[in-house]
């Protein structure tokens, strides 16, 4: 499971769901706005690439996530399996068409790519078939798949090649020779189909591949306009909610004297770096396993392993560990022997325990139970 994709030097933490995927050829953005380095192809979708955050550089660590407008990839150096302290969550751009000026609209043609950059985005895609180069507004793409199996469609006239259900909905498949209003040259079949949306209809278009446009190509916008009582047949595009997010829990799983555990993530202060507690005082703090300073506080030490009634994590003077500080009115640090990172687990796999005792909840955790404590009790002096 990956937790967190580092970027010019900085951890960010992914969103639920992300997913890693080898990286591909990059294509070209022409009139790209910052931050997106060009579309790649993955899983037979169009998707856009981006950098973590304008300005900063590409990588060859690749990652498929949910933004505002549809899936994405973002892209860095490393994906990190878990997140390290400090990591920033990461905000999934959002990529909407720039409006087109009226000087870049083509008389008789809709409107055509704009010519100038600026601070321009990304506005149109080419799908390439037969020799011809049918451009759609980039607003208007749904997605890019195989081609599914098709069926005839009634009525629908020479404009439609057939019927086919494609991502979990039908559409009617245009044929590429009406859409160009020319023949398509001799070559083998098209195995891509892009699916869109115009006037309200779900569409789609068979084609060889997809890329973006060039500047002053001319859309289908005006042909598709004119062509409304030709598609009478196609179905409506269907609204559909957004799925909803499945509670998670964080918890921040450790391990000490060979079992591991985990702490809800609202009930650790700070993770502190491998350190030697120094000698307790005498008096009260000497029941436990000495002091360190955190933050300008004095921190009394317990022993995770100890807690656990497991083995001690620091069984020699000197010993060095992993301590977290605990939340509550008063500070305390516990030694763990391995801080595994932070992890997203959802509600429906965390079983609550009756009492108020050590272990709250268990969880399950890489196909095993994974203790869920209490960090009051574990930071309870003995």
């Amino acid at each position: 499971m990956v937790e967190a994709l580092v970027a010019g030097g900085q951890a960010f933490l992914l969103p639920q769901g992300a997913q890693p995927v080898p990286a591909q050829r990059l294509r070209p953005a022409p009139l790209a706005a910052p931050g997106l380095l060009g579309i790649a192809v993955i899983g037979g979708q169009a998707l856009p690439v981006m950098a973590a955050q304008a300005g900063l550089p590409g990588g060859d660590a690749w990652v498929v996530i949910d933004g505002p407008g549809g899936r994405l990839v973002v892209v860095g150096e490393a994906l990190l399996d878990a997140a390290p302290p400090g990591a920033l969550p990461l905000a999934a751009p959002r990529i909407a068409a720039r409006p087109v000026p009226v000087a870049d609209v083509v008389a008789g043609s809709g409107w055509a790519v704009p010519a100038r950059a600026g601070r321009a985005r990304l506005v149109a895609m080419a799908a390439e078939i037969g020799g011809l180069r049918l451009v759609l507004p980039f607003a208007a793409l749904e997605r890019v798949v195989p081609l599914p199996a098709m069926r005839p469609a009634p009525g629908a006239g020479p404009a439609a090649l057939g019927y086919a259900v494609a991502a979990g909905a039908p559409v009617l498949v245009l044929d590429p020779a009406w859409v160009g209003a020319a023949p398509l040259a001799e070559g083998p079949p098209p195995g891509l189909l892009v699916l869109f949306r115009h006037a309200g209809r779900r569409l789609g278009l068979p084609c060889h591949r997809i890329e973006p446009a060039r500047p002053g190509e001319a859309t289908l916008v005006q042909r598709l306009d004119a062509a409304m009582p030709e598609l009478a047949a196609a179905p409506l595009g269907q609204v559909l909610a957004p799925p909803v997010p499945e509670p998670v829990r964080a918890l921040l799983v450790c391990a000490a004297g060979g079992q591991p555990f985990a702490l809800p993530v609202e009930e650790v202060q700070a993770v502190i770096p491998p350190t030697a507690p120094s000698p307790a005082p005498e008096g009260r703090l000497s029941a436990f396993r000495g002091v360190t300073a955190h933050r300008g506080d004095v921190l009394p030490v317990l022993d995770a392993g100890e807690r656990l009634g497991l083995g001690p994590v620091l069984a020699a003077p000197g010993a060095e560990a992993p301590l977290l500080r605990l939340a509550g009115a008063r500070p305390v640090a516990l030694a763990v022997s391995v801080v595994t990172g932070l992890r997203r687990i959802p509600e429906r796999l965390i079983a609550a325990v009756a009492g108020d005792g050590l272990v709250a909840a268990i969880a399950e955790f890489q196909d095993a139970p994974l203790p869920v404590c209490r960090a009051a009790v574990l930071g309870a002096a003995p």
